[in-house]
C-alpha cells in the first residue's frame, strides 16, 4: 500500500497488477520518507483495505480517494506462476516452495486451492482487497488492467501527476511468449480459477 498525505491517495496493491511499478513512481515522484525501514513497507505492500482502516484509520484517510487494479484472473494466475517460480526476489524470500510442491503450472492450477498457497496473500482475489468482510466496496475506483494506460491516465489526472512522467511503465511486465489462455490446456484448469476467484467474476463479469 501506498498512504500519501501530500496528494491525499491510498493505493491498494493488488498483485500482478503493476503495483511494484506504480508504488516506486509514488514514491520517487514526492521522495515519500519511509523512515529508513524497508520493512515496514514489506510487510504492508499487499495489505487490503479493510487492512488499512482498521490499523490507518485514526489518520485522515477517510477523505482520500483511494483506488485498487483488477486484473482477469486467469491471466493474473498465470503470470503470478511465471514470476513467482523464477524471479529471484519472490524465491528468496516467499515463494521457494511452489517449484517444490508443484512440477508445472498445470499441477499447480489443479490443486493449489487444496495447499497453503490458496490462503498467501499474493493469490487473494481483488474482492478481498477492495471490499469489506460484509461485501461493502471500501475503495473509490477500481480499474482494470486490461486497460491500464487510460485507467491510469485518470488516476493519475485526480492526484496531480502526468503519466508521461513514468520513466519506465510496467518495468515487471512478465515476459511470456503466448496469449495467457494458450496456457489453460484443459476446462477442469479453466474452472478451478474460476472456484477460486468467484466473487471477482461475479463483481467484475471477469471471462475466459
Amino acid at each position: 500500500m501506498i498512504i500519501n498525505h501530500k496528494r491525499k491517495f491510498v493505493f491498494v496493491c493488488v498483485p500482478k497488477t503493476s503495483s511494484t511499478t506504480l508504488s516506486k513512481h509514488f514514491i520517487k515522484v514526492d521522495e515519500i520518507n519511509l523512515n529508513g525501514n524497508k520493512s515496514w513497507l514489506k510487510r504492508k505492500w499487499h495489505w487490503p483495505m479493510k487492512h488499512i482502516k482498521k490499523h490507518y484509520g485514526h489518520w485522515p484517510i477517510r477523505q482520500y480517494y483511494k483506488f485498487a487494479y483488477h486484473r482477469n484472473p486467469w491471466d493474473r494466475m498465470i503470470s503470478s506462476w511465471i514470476e513467482f517460480t523464477s524471479e529471484k526476489g519472490h524465491l528468496d524470500t516467499w515463494s521457494s516452495g511452489m517449484t517444490e510442491d508443484f512440477k508445472s503450472f498445470e499441477d499447480f492450477i489443479l490443486n493449489f486451492r487444496n495447499t497453503k498457497w490458496a490462503e498467501d496473500i499474493h493469490f487473494q482475489p481483488t474482492y478481498w482487497y477492495t471490499h469489506s468482510d460484509h461485501g461493502t466496496k471500501i475503495v473509490d475506483h477500481i480499474a482494470r488492467y486490461d486497460d491500464w494506460e487510460k485507467e491510469t491516465e485518470t488516476i493519475f489526472a485526480k492526484i496531480g501527476l502526468n503519466l508521461k512522467d513514468m520513466q519506465e511503465k510496467r518495468w515487471r511486465k512478465t515476459k511470456r511468449t503466448k496469449d495467457y489462455k494458450e496456457y489453460y490446456t484443459n476446462d477442469k484448469m479453466i474452472d478451478e480459477v474460476a472456484q477460486h476467484f468467484k466473487l471477482d467474476i461475479e463483481t467484475f463479469g471477469d471471462k475466459f
